[in-house]
Parts: structure tokens; C-alpha cells; sequence
């Protein structure tokens, strides 16, 4: 899986299949997030979340809602990310569930 990818480069991620065990579930979704259309997607989206106020002990205190994920983990979904050795290691921990290849 990994032995054709080497660190410093951008490589694109396919997922097979959804693993099974929560964990990996979120390790690719911390993957995801690192794409770079994923941040755009996520800063425009928490542009357009209201954040409302209201007042505690005589100070004003924010109500941030909760982010929606803009990326899902299932077959057929592919992300690219940067390379770096943490990575690489994630992705050996997940090499059962998605293809790798230099984008």
C-alpha cells in the first residue's frame, strides 16, 4: 500500500471500504479534514452557522452549534492530503480499507 508512497509528496486516498472499528472510522475523517476542498468547504460552512449570545452571571457568553462533517466515509470517496510521516502511519493503520496512489 505504502511502499510506492514516499513522504514530501501529495497523494490521493480511495476508500474500499468502511471499517468496522470506530477508531479507524475517525482516523480517516481526521485524514479527510486535512484535504484541502474539505477546508475550504468547512470555513465556508462555519461562515454561515449563526452564532447566538446570551447572558451568564452578568456577561455575555457565546452559542456555537456544532459543525456538520463535510466529508463521509464510504466506498468510493477519495481525499488528497500531504504525505508527512504521521500520515503514512495513519494510513498503515487503515491500509485495509483504502487504496493509495501519488497524485
Amino acid at each position: 500500500m505504502t511502499t510506492e508512497v514516499k513522504t514530501g509528496q501529495w497523494i490521493k486516498v480511495r476508500i474500499v471500504s468502511r471499517p468496522k472499528a470506530a477508531a479507524r472510522v475517525k482516523t480517516l475523517m481526521r485524514l479527510a479534514n486535512q484535504d484541502l476542498a474539505n477546508q475550504k468547504a468547512r470555513r465556508r460552512q462555519s461562515k454561515s452557522r449563526p452564532i447566538g449570545e446570551h447572558r451568564r452571571g452578568g456577561r455575555m457568553w457565546k452559542d456555537r452549534p456544532p459543525h456538520l462533517p463535510v466529508f463521509e466515509v464510504k466506498p468510493g470517496n477519495t481525499f488528497k492530503v500531504f504525505a508527512s510521516l504521521d500520515v503514512v502511519k495513519d494510513l498503515k493503520s487503515v491500509a485495509d480499507s483504502v487504496e493509495v496512489a501519488p497524485a
